[in-house]
């Protein structure tokens, strides 16, 4: 019987490693990714103020107008930055895991001890309070893994990779036209 658990247990420890090890190359290359996303949000947002005030202050465009061209224009950005977050909870997610593990591992260490030894817990107010406490610590952090699990959601969607990549596309093209307005405020 022992010959048989030693492999199983290996299993589970080689298989840790393993998602270690992927974790630990993958995590430079969310970061970059996660990055530059950001800064094309960044600098998106910045070019559509730019466009605002061109449209508002310098060509005399009523101001409904010139908000519904920015807000037309922000939803692009809030594409990215719905990618963006999603990249950042990808890179919390090894923490958060194992966050979850360690908290269930502590709690079912401790009703197992308690049963073997004999100690059988009385429900009490005091003991229903603690064990209601836990649980809705646990559910917390499930609640933080499920939002995580969601945002990567948005990574692994089809339409929702095409949306960000016309998104970034948007962002090139509100650079030129960035630039072309710049051109014309001069001259």
């Amino acid at each position: 019987m022992s010959e048989i658990e030693q492999p199983t247990t290996a299993q589970p420890a080689d298989l840790k490693a393993r998602l270690l090890d992927i974790f630990t190359r993958l995590l430079p290359l969310v970061d970059s990714v996660s990055d530059k996303i950001r800064f094309a949000s960044l600098l998106g947002i910045g070019l559509i103020g730019w466009v605002f005030v061109w449209l508002y202050f310098l060509k005399q465009v009523s101001l409904s107008s010139s908000l519904i061209v920015a807000g037309v224009a922000l939803l692009p950005i809030l594409i990215l930055l719905r990618f963006w977050w999603a990249l950042e909870e990808l890179k919390d997610l090894p923490n958060i895991a194992g966050r979850m593990v360690e908290d269930t591992k502590g709690e079912i260490r401790a009703t197992v001890q308690g049963i073997k030894t004999g100690n059988t817990p009385r429900l009490g107010f005091i003991r229903s309070a603690k064990s209601l406490w836990s649980i809705g610590s646990l559910a917390g952090e499930a609640r933080e893994l499920l939002g995580s699990y969601l945002s990567i959601g948005t990574l692994v969607n089809p339409f929702s990779l095409v949306l960000g990549v016309l998104s970034l596309l948007f962002v090139l093209l509100l650079v030129l036209v960035g630039v072309v307005l710049l051109v014309l405020a001069f001259f």
